[in-house]
């Protein structure tokens, strides 16, 4: 394939229900500790990115001890899980806090900022690039050769975490006003950044093997809220959408989902926002009702949606027949 491995099948966390979610915690714990047994097994292992790697993909990925990627610069890897409504749970937090430092992997585990081989190799955690997949093998049979033994970084006695742990300064400023800043970005309701951001300070606190439960077990809570179930659905809207060409409308229909469109919509408050609510409902055939504290404030939140529409007209974006009739 062209992928080294594209990441987890989500259609299963649209089933999960509250009591799943010691289970969940369960069967990550599997996982983590089926892979902990490889990177302390002693025997070098290599991970050879031929494509893609993204989420769990990626997190497979960084169980071996080296990594040799083929130079593609449409190779997406990383761990967009953020951007789903979940968190990377299967070490993937844990490991880029101890490959790249608290701050520095922040982009990658907060936003789910993707990055290609040659990103990847900058920033350590590719360790060589190859042209074709023979030269990539070659390469990690090489480096298997003349690594019999190996371990993880942080398994290493003189260990330390890139940039300081949580005490260092820059950290303790950053943390100082993350959270202000977590809380003012998603208003509270995207609980995935949150649980992120928790699991990094946390597991930076802590040896390996507990900063991997407690990973484990803000995903578990994450897998089954509705919020990731939103998500989850919304991304597979889009990804329908996306593959047969249509719109993202067109996929919700087709998927049995329906578009609903309301007759008429009320504003309370005519001031900026309500205006602008009032325009984009009457833009779209809808009819909206503005209501405020007097007749002279609604009747201005009107007037924003007259002096647009005049404006579309003298562009000729518009006739004047159906400008009259969205005003009315």
């Amino acid at each position: 394939k062209t992928t080294f491995f594209a990441g987890a099948e989500l259609k299963g966390i649209l089933q999960l229900k509250d009591s799943d979610a010691p289970e969940m915690f369960r069967r990550i714990e599997a996982l983590k500790k089926a892979w902990r047994a490889l990177e302390t097994c002693g025997k070098p292992i290599v991970a050879c990115v031929n494509g893609a790697a993204l989420g769990g993909g990626w997190e497979t990925a960084l169980v071996a001890h080296r990594r040799v990627a083929l130079d593609n610069p449409k190779t997406q890897l990383g761990l967009p899980e953020v951007t789903i409504g979940l968190m990377p749970g299967a070490t993937g937090v844990t490991k880029m806090v101890r490959h790249l430092g608290f701050m520095g992997a922040l982009p990658y585990l907060m936003e789910g900022k993707l990055f290609n081989p040659r990103e990847a190799q900058a920033l350590g955690l590719v360790h060589e690039l190859a042209e074709t997949a023979e030269d990539m093998h070659a390469k990690a049979r090489a480096w298997i050769k003349a690594n019999p033994t190996a371990m993880q970084p942080w398994d290493e006695k003189n260990y330390r975490m890139p940039g300081g742990g949580i005490t260092a300064p820059a950290v303790s400023q950053g943390l100082a006003i993350g959270p202000a800043m977590l809380i003012e970005k998603t208003r509270g309701l995207m609980p995935a950044p949150k649980a992120i951001m928790s699991a990094m300070v946390e597991g930076a606190r802590v040896d390996y093997d507990t900063a991997t439960r407690i990973e484990s077990r803000y995903l578990a809570q994450l897998a089954v809220g509705q919020v990731a179930k939103n998500q989850v659905t919304a991304f597979f809207f889009n990804l329908n959408a996306i593959k047969s060409g249509a719109s993202v409308k067109a996929a919700r229909e087709s998927s049995g989902v329906k578009c609903w469109k309301p007759k008429r919509v009320g504003v309370l408050g005519a001031g900026m926002m309500g205006s602008g609510i009032a325009w984009a409902n009457a833009n779209r055939g809808i009819a909206c009702v503005l209501k405020d504290v007097n007749q002279e404030a609604a009747d201005k939140g009107k007037a924003y949606t007259a002096k647009l529409l005049e404006k579309r007209v003298k562009q000729g974006r518009m006739d004047e027949v159906k400008a009259g009739g969205i005003l009315n």
